[in-house]
């Protein structure tokens, strides 16, 4: 997808997101009311078929465009599993399969294929109860699969997640397969695919975030001014936005280095960078907002916690900032001390 396209693509999604997905919509998702009105639009618009290619009735986009895609649905709190259908309809494409319609996730564990039929259990899924199917990358011998399964093949037990959304703990017991498909990528790569996704969103969502805590403070009028005048608030202010700041720029780091790459390696060390440091910064990013917002921050009517709850429940979604700093100290472990400044500057684009 040209610039042109992408910026076209991205800018029809801010505008549908603006129209149809306001506080109304996602504060009934924490209700169980599932926004048919906001999915229909999504599909009809071909934003779960980003980077599916053309020829299998997608958009034809790439791994970036739709990670471009997935930070402006993370700035707009979009509560349906938007990035799980498009991070899997990229999988099952590029395994020779069809996407198909609506909503899908992603159960990326300790899974089993044997004989055309899955078992294992994963816990935390995202969007589990509202899923029409399960897509999951397995380790099979030297081919790693795609597989899909139809929901009515497996068990679900509802978790509601702390930000009201509909995740769960689904598990499969010898499931029958609807496609097994040679996988372009391995269990552990498809992981980092999916903590990249995230971190994309929580850097959309960080965005909001810092917008609307700035925009409060130079209205909320205190003692005769607007308390974003007030140095104490300023520093407060200006701790927020670094965090913001080192977010976005690390989930794009890592989102160019993945594209750059290629799709069954590319740009491994700054995913595990970037989301250990989303997750890290995501609480501080968080406690500052609705420090500097107050009472009006935590009520329920307020747009806030919209953003901040997700930033708490996305923080731990596709491991944590303790997982990944696991694995870049592992990395560097095991590269030796005279590999360490090449794994560091490996980046094109990160500082």
């Amino acid at each position: 997808m040209d610039r042109e396209s992408r910026e076209m693509l991205l800018e029809t999604a801010h505008r549908f997101f603006g129209d149809k997905c306001g506080r109304e919509v996602v504060n009934g998702v924490e209700k169980d009311q599932w926004p048919a009105e906001l999915w229909a639009g999504i599909e009809e618009l071909g934003l779960t078929l980003v980077a599916v290619p053309e020829e299998q009735g997608g958009v034809g986009g790439t791994l970036e465009d739709m990670l471009a895609m997935v930070r402006v649905a993370g700035a707009h709190a979009v509560p349906v599993p938007l990035a799980e259908t498009a991070l899997a309809g990229m999988l099952v494409a590029g395994a020779g399969g069809s996407p198909g319609d609506g909503p899908v996730t992603l159960t990326l564990g300790a899974l089993v294929l044997k004989d055309g039929r899955l078992t294992g259990k994963v816990d935390r899924v995202p969007f589990a109860t509202v899923a029409r199917r399960f897509v999951a990358v397995v380790d099979d011998g030297d081919t790693p699969k795609v597989v899909v399964v139809d929901a009515a093949q497996a068990t679900v037990v509802a978790a509601q997640s702390h930000a009201g959304e509909p995740y769960g703990t689904v598990r499969f017991e010898g499931a029958e397969c609807a496609f097994v498909g040679a996988s372009p990528v391995g269990a552990a790569r498809a992981y980092e695919l999916a903590a990249l996704t995230r971190t994309l969103q929580m850097a959309g969502a960080a965005e909001t975030v810092l917008s609307t805590a700035v925009t409060y403070c130079q209205e909320r009028v205190q003692f005769g001014r607007a308390i974003s005048t007030f140095q104490a608030i300023q520093h407060l202010l200006a701790e927020l936005a670094s965090y913001v700041a080192a977010v976005i720029a690390a989930a794009e780091a890592a989102a160019r280095d993945a594209q750059e790459g290629g799709l069954a390696d590319g740009g491994s060390f700054s995913i595990a960078a970037a989301k250990s440091q989303a997750s890290e910064f995501a609480h501080r990013i968080a406690a500052i907002s609705h420090q500097c917002m107050g009472a009006m921050g935590f009520t329920h009517e307020h747009i806030l916690h919209h953003y901040t709850r997700r930033l708490w429940v996305w923080r731990r979604d596709f491991g944590s900032e303790t997982f990944w700093g696991e694995k870049i100290g592992t990395a560097y472990a095991a590269a030796g001390p005279k590999a360490l400044w090449t794994l560091m500057t490996a980046s094109r684009y990160a500082a």
